[in-house]
């Protein structure tokens, strides 16, 4: 019994490191490759890891509704996930504000001088930026990122740590560093704005019931208030 968990569990974190390095390493490709934005690289890495985890998740039975990729049925579960929603963007406006005016100054958080480069490529390009916000943002960060980091990461590492109450909040903080350090290129600033904002958003997928509609909305919302607010300052628009 012992031996059959033990082999479970390691199955788990090699599934784990598998999704993540490839993941990671066909992003990387694509930055050498230098032919696709680099705005657009992390979305193709991320879903060239989800395509891995849908394969593990098969082989295990199970699918993507399981672990609350579904749409709200009725008007008020509507009405109640678009609420989580607007909570959770809150949560971001929050973190940001708390970030800048607290850990920063007492931290010294840096942000990357060239973090925003990666976004020059619609810039005065307006059908470029609207096909970014549907591929990149909506596609890409708020469905890729929500399905990878809280639709699988989040409930795996849940499985590796077990049934003990505090499995959910190490699976919680383990997720939140990952995301986190995906964010490098921002800086020490940008890193811990995204990962307290994944631990957010783990926290209302979990307050949700394991939906993922709440945070896939608040992610590619704000996310694409982001670019056209950046849009708009960087193009003279």
């Amino acid at each position: 019994m012992r031996t059959a968990l033990v082999k479970s569990k390691a199955i788990l974190l090699i599934e784990i490191i598998i999704v993540l390095g490839i993941m990671s390493g066909t992003k990387a490709i694509c930055d050498q490759i230098q032919i696709i934005p680099s705005g657009v690289t992390g979305s193709i890495g991320i879903w060239t890891g989800i395509l891995v985890a849908t394969f593990f998740y098969k082989k295990r039975k199970i699918t993507w509704y399981d672990v609350g990729l579904r749409l709200p049925k009725g008007r008020k579960k509507w009405l109640n996930q678009i609420g989580i929603g607007l909570l959770a963007i809150g949560s971001i406006l929050l973190i940001t504000f708390i970030t800048l005016y607290v850990l920063e100054p007492l931290f010294g958080l840096e942000k990357a001088a060239d973090a925003t480069d990666k976004f020059n490529f619609f810039l005065g390009k307006p059908v470029v930026l609207i096909l970014y916000i549907v591929i990149g943002i909506w596609f890409g960060a708020g469905l890729g990122e929500e399905l990878m980091m809280r639709g699988f990461l989040l409930n795996h590492l849940k499985k590796l740590l077990g049934d003990s109450k505090i499995s959910w909040a190490l699976a919680l903080i383990i997720q939140a560093v990952i995301f986190g350090y995906m964010h490098s290129y921002h800086g020490s600033r940008g890193m811990v704005i995204t990962g307290l904002i994944a631990l957010s958003f783990g926290i209302f997928y979990l307050v949700s019931k394991r939906k993922l509609f709440p945070v896939i909305f608040a992610h590619a919302a704000f996310d694409t208030l982001t670019m056209v607010g950046f849009y708009l300052s960087e193009s003279g628009a």
